[in-house]
């Protein structure tokens, strides 16, 4: 690994840096890709109180201003934080591609790795686009490999869409907070090629690493995703055919799910047939066996690139360790404990996506509390029989106006045409169309933003 360019791309605030890339050129084309991840098990030990507590926590907890760790900051931010320029221990995953990106081969192996650059996305994002940048200044066989990762990483893209895996393009609020923890702005997170290529590179790791415990017997926390429940498949057949976007009557497949996305992709019902597809889905948990992932169209899939922030990865880690050093003893586990930890660790990864999505939306309200009687100009995001919602054009927000502001007339909702529309005059909002709105009022514990028509 020594020979290889390291390096990571993160947040532009992130603290704990638990993946790290490469890549090298193979003579007669083709190219071997490194997935470097933080090698924790060298320092949580099983069984040990470091250990117990982590796994009680079972993963990170990313609040808008704090972060609640399942590790102390002494190894999540230091020993473990693959920071450039210091030696890191790692378990790498070294994937070989042939010249048109198919997948040929997989290696494991403990390295230990020094990175050479610590990127943002946007940093990356700005070398992939030809401009300039520190790291590309004095490094510029960085763009290369760059440029290079990306399109491997295209190629793991499409061949996962190939097999019909989803995609969702959801939008993502990005809280900026002052000096004293208070939003000052709420943008929408853009999704950069940056952001797709360390995706995909790490999607591909993990399948890697899921067929290798499958291969040999080992056994792990896979993470599965079921089917849909067909019950819950009505209400999106439903929403689809008013938007005359045809979608299976039974046993649909995830292809067809990206189907029905694809057809809206770029106009206004797009977040709503998004949300309504997610609510169709079966949660993804962890299991002891493999029942593969839906959502992936994966027959085998498994967390490994994030043992910092995710208990199940470190799981998984002991056992590739173990593997590495002595092949046999590796399928010696206490089966009862994987399968407590597993449901363990799905609970408690949604009571974090619980209280991640709260600390958002408190965030929004606190901000607009500041914003209680301005004028702002917005969309009609969705319409409901009791009123409907705008979403701000200038943040990333969004507020109800309650049918029983709408004075003059009588509104009712017309849900075939995603409508209110008045029974007298006839006028209507429907969904899409620009309005003017004032914030009305604001309630924090309810986590509700009020508009009215302006």
């Amino acid at each position: 690994c020594r020979a290889d360019r390291v390096f990571t791309i993160d947040p532009v605030d992130a603290r704990d840096h638990d993946d790290a890339i490469s890549i090298s050129r193979l003579a007669g084309g083709g190219a071997r890709i490194g997935i470097h991840i933080a090698d924790v098990s060298h320092y949580v030990r099983e069984g040990d109180r470091l250990d117990v507590e982590a796994r009680e926590r079972g993963t990170s907890v990313y609040l808008v201003d704090r972060v609640l760790p399942m590790l102390p900051h002494a190894l999540s931010s230091g020993l473990c934080s693959l920071v450039p320029g210091e030696d890191r221990l790692t378990l790498a995953a070294f994937l070989t591609v042939d010249p048109r990106g198919g997948l040929r081969g997989t290696h494991f192996a403990r390295a230990v790795i020094r990175s050479a650059h610590r990127l943002s996305y946007e940093e990356a994002q700005e070398a992939l686009d030809g401009g300039g940048t520190p790291a590309t200044e004095r490094d510029p066989g960085l763009r290369e490999d760059l440029r290079a990762l990306l399109e491997a990483s295209r190629g793991f893209r499409r061949r996962r869409r190939a097999r019909g895996s989803l995609d969702f393009d959801l939008p993502e609020s990005r809280i900026v907070l002052d000096e004293e923890g208070a939003p000052v702005d709420v943008r929408r997170r853009e999704r950069l090629d940056s952001h797709r290529l360390i995706e995909d590179l790490m999607i591909a790791t993990n399948e890697a690493v899921a067929n290798w415990a499958i291969e040999q017997g080992v056994p792990v926390l896979y993470r599965i995703h079921e089917e849909p429940n067909p019950e819950k498949l009505d209400a999106l057949r439903l929403l689809a055919g008013e938007f005359g976007v045809s979608f299976p009557q039974r046993n649909p497949r995830p292809r067809d799910f990206q189907r029905l996305l694809d057809a809206v992709k770029g106009r206004v019902e797009e977040p709503i047939i998004s949300v309504q597809v997610l609510r169709s889905l079966a949660k993804a948990r962890y299991e002891t066996e493999n029942e593969g992932h839906f959502g992936l169209a994966s027959p085998a899939y498994l967390h490994f690139t994030s043992p910092i922030r995710r208990y199940p990865d470190l799981v998984v880690h002991r056992q590739l360790a173990r593997w590495l050093a002595e092949p046999r003893r590796v399928r010696d586990v206490d089966r009862e404990w994987l399968s407590a930890t597993a449901r363990h660790a799905s609970a408690r990864e949604e009571n974090a996506a619980w209280a991640e999505r709260d600390s958002v939306e408190l965030k929004k309200v606190e901000f607009m509390d500041r914003h209680v009687g301005d004028h702002f100009e917005g969309t009609i995001s969705a319409t409901a029989r009791f009123g409907f919602f705008v979403r701000l054009d200038a943040y990333d927000i969004e507020g109800l106006v309650h049918v029983s502001r709408l004075t003059g007339d009588r509104y009712v909702h017309d849900r075939t045409k995603h409508a209110l529309r008045g029974r007298r005059t006839r006028r209507s909002y429907r969904l899409g169309d620009p309005v003017e709105v004032q914030v009305a009022r604001v309630d924090r514990d309810a986590r509700r933003i009020d508009f009215d028509l302006v």
